[in-house]
C-alpha cells in the first residue's frame, strides 16, 4: 500500500509556486518579477471539505500595498489548484472570519492623499458554496475594523 503524499505546505514560497504555475494568475507575474509577491498567507479549511486551504494577498512592491488576493484549494494528489482570484484591488487587508475571508479596502475621496482614505472602509464578506466563494455580505465602517 502506497503512502498518501505529504500535503503541500502553506507558505510564502509554496504561494509563490501556486501563483506562477496557474494560468488563470500570469496577470500577477509582472508583479512578482519586480519586487512585488505573496504577502499575508491565510492556512485553514476554507472550504470544508477536510483539506487545508490557503489564502494569500499578493503585494503590489510599491505604495499601493497589497492589490490582489486568491485562494488555493488542497487537491487529493497533494497539489493547489486555484479557487478565487480577486486580481484588482488597492490596499486590500484580507482576513478569516470562521470559514469565511473577509476583504477590506479604502475608500478614497477626491483629493485625499494616499496615506490617508477619508471615505472609510467597504468590507466584503466571501463564504464557499461548495462550489465557489461567494460574496455574503457587504459592510462598510467610517474606520478600519477587520
Amino acid at each position: 500500500m502506497l503512502a498518501a503524499a505529504p500535503p503541500p505546505p502553506c507558505t510564502i514560497p509554496a504561494a509563490r509556486r501556486a501563483i506562477l504555475a496557474a494560468p488563470a494568475l500570469r496577470t500577477l507575474r509582472p508583479t512578482l518579477e519586480n519586487g512585488g509577491g505573496p504577502d499575508r498567507v491565510i492556512c485553514h479549511d476554507l472550504t470544508r471539505d477536510g483539506r487545508g486551504d490557503m489564502a494569500v494577498t499578493i503585494f503590489s512592491g510599491g505604495t499601493a500595498g497589497d492589490t490582489a488576493w486568491v485562494v488555493f484549494r488542497r487537491t487529493a494528489a497533494g497539489g493547489w489548484k486555484l479557487a478565487h482570484a480577486q486580481l484588482h484591488a488597492y490596499k486590500v487587508g484580507l482576513v478569516r472570519r470562521g470559514t469565511d475571508l473577509v476583504e477590506s479596502q479604502p475608500i478614497y475621496r477626491r483629493n485625499d492623499p494616499n496615506c490617508c482614505p477619508s471615505g472609510g472602509f467597504e468590507h466584503t464578506r466571501y463564504h464557499w458554496n461548495g462550489t465557489r466563494f461567494v460574496v455574503t455580505r457587504r459592510t462598510h465602517t467610517v474606520h478600519f475594523v477587520p
